[in-house]
C-alpha cells in the first residue's frame, strides 16, 4: 500500500501516487485524474504516462485518465435538456472533447486503499465546465492477477449527462516505439462514422469491406498509412462473448497482440473508441525520458456513443445512479501464425 509524492500544483496541493499489487503485477494510480500512470505486468510497462504530476499539467492527451463528465465529443460544445441549452467549452475544434477542463484535471480524494485495490471520489459542482447539477463520482481500481477492473460509480442532483471512461494508452512491447506491429481486434460488426471533425454523421455502416472490419485480428502496419491515417473511432459492440467478473457479466470487447502477450478488453458498455495515438508525438516525454511518437500507443475506451448527449443519450435523472464496469486483462498468449 505504498504511497509516494508526485509533484505539486499550480495552487500548491500536492499530487500523490498510489501503488496496487497482485502476484506479478504492479499498477500506480494517481490522485490527478483518477490516472492509471504505469501498469507493470509480465516484466514491462504497457501503459503511457509521466514520471511526475506536471508531465500531465503540460500534456493534453489524457493519459491514463478518468475522463468526462462526458467522454468523447459533443458537436458544436452544447447541448439540451427539456428545452434548455448548456454551452460547453470549445476545445477541440468546435466540439467539446471529454468535458472539457473536466474530471482529468482534477484532484480526487482517495477513501480506500488496500494491497490490491483504491478507490477515488470527486464531487463535481453544479455547473462545472457548463454540466447542470452537483455530480458525485466515485472510481474503484481493482487488481486480479494481471487484470486490472475499474467501477465507475456517479449520481447527481439534477438532470444531468453522465459518460465516463478511461483513458489509457497501451503498448504491449512497452512505450519506446510504435504500434504498427500490434494486431488488433474489436468484436464489432458496424462502426459510428464521422465527418472531418470526428463528429458522428449518424450513420452506423457495416464493417464488411472496410478497413473497419476488425472482427479478426489484423495487423495495423497493414492498414495505417495504407487505407487510414490511424483510428479514432467508436466500434459498436456485438456483445456475442460473455464473461463473469464476480458479480458482473461483461463482454469481449476487443484483443490486442503483440509478441508474447494479449491484451483482452472487458465491458457492459455499448461501444468502444478505438484511438491509435495519431495526435502523439509533441507532448512531454513519457517514464524514463521515453519520447512520444506517433502511432506509439493505442486506446480502446469503453463508452456511450460519441456525441450521445445530442442523440437523447446518456441524461440522467436526479438522483439516477450511472455505472459502469470495464476489465483490462492481459496475459501470455502469442497469437497462432
Amino acid at each position: 500500500m505504498k504511497k509516494a509524492e508526485f509533484g505539486s500544483m499550480p495552487d500548491g496541493r500536492e499530487a500523490f501516487l498510489y501503488e496496487i499489487r497482485s502476484e506479478g503485477t504492479t499498477v500506480t494510480i494517481t490522485d490527478f485524474g483518477a490516472a492509471v500512470v504505469s501498469f507493470v505486468t509480465h516484466g514491462r510497462d504497457i501503459v503511457g504516462g509521466f514520471d511526475t504530476v506536471e508531465g500531465y499539467l503540460d500534456d493534453d492527451s489524457h493519459q491514463g485518465a478518468t475522463v468526462g463528465r462526458v467522454a468523447n465529443r459533443i458537436a458544436n460544445a452544447r447541448f439540451t435538456i427539456d428545452g434548455k441549452e448548456y454551452l460547453l467549452p470549445r476545445n477541440n475544434g468546435e466540439s467539446c472533447l471529454h468535458g472539457g477542463n473536466g474530471l482529468d484535471r482534477r484532484i480526487w480524494d482517495v477513501t480506500e486503499h488496500t494491497e490490491s485495490a483504491i478507490a477515488l471520489e470527486y464531487t463535481s459542482p453544479d455547473g462545472d465546465e457548463g454540466f447542470p447539477g452537483e455530480l458525485a463520482v466515485k472510481v474503484r481500481f481493482t487488481l486480479d492477477g494481471s487484470a486490472l477492473r475499474i467501477d465507475y460509480r456517479a449520481v447527481a442532483d439534477r438532470k444531468t449527462p453522465i459518460a465516463l471512461t478511461n483513458h489509457s494508452y497501451f503498448n504491449l512491447d512497452g512505450l519506446s516505439g510504435d504500434v504498427l506491429g500490434h494486431r488488433v481486434a474489436i468484436h464489432a460488426d458496424r462502426y459510428t462514422a464521422v465527418d472531418e471533425a470526428l463528429i458522428p454523421t449518424g450513420e452506423r455502416p457495416a464493417v464488411d469491406g472496410t478497413p473497419f472490419d476488425l472482427r479478426e485480428p489484423r495487423l495495423l502496419g497493414d492498414i495505417i498509412g495504407k487505407s487510414l491515417d490511424g483510428f479514432d473511432h467508436n466500434f459498436i459492440l456485438c456483445r456475442d462473448i460473455m464473461r463473469i467478473f464476480g458479480e458482473k457479466s461483461l463482454f469481449l470487447a476487443a484483443e490486442a497482440f503483440s509478441g508474447d502477450l494479449e491484451l483482452e478488453v472487458w465491458t457492459d458498455q455499448p461501444g468502444v473508441q478505438f484511438y491509435t495515438g495519431n495526435f502523439l508525438g509533441d507532448g512531454p516525454a513519457f517514464k524514463g525520458n521515453v519520447p512520444p511518437v506517433k502511432h506509439g500507443a493505442f486506446c480502446l475506451e469503453t463508452q456511450t456513443e460519441p456525441n450521445c448527449v445530442n442523440h437523447g443519450e446518456a441524461i440522467y435523472e436526479a438522483g439516477e445512479e450511472y455505472t459502469q464496469t470495464t476489465v483490462y486483462l492481459v496475459k501470455n498468449a502469442a497469437l497462432p501464425s
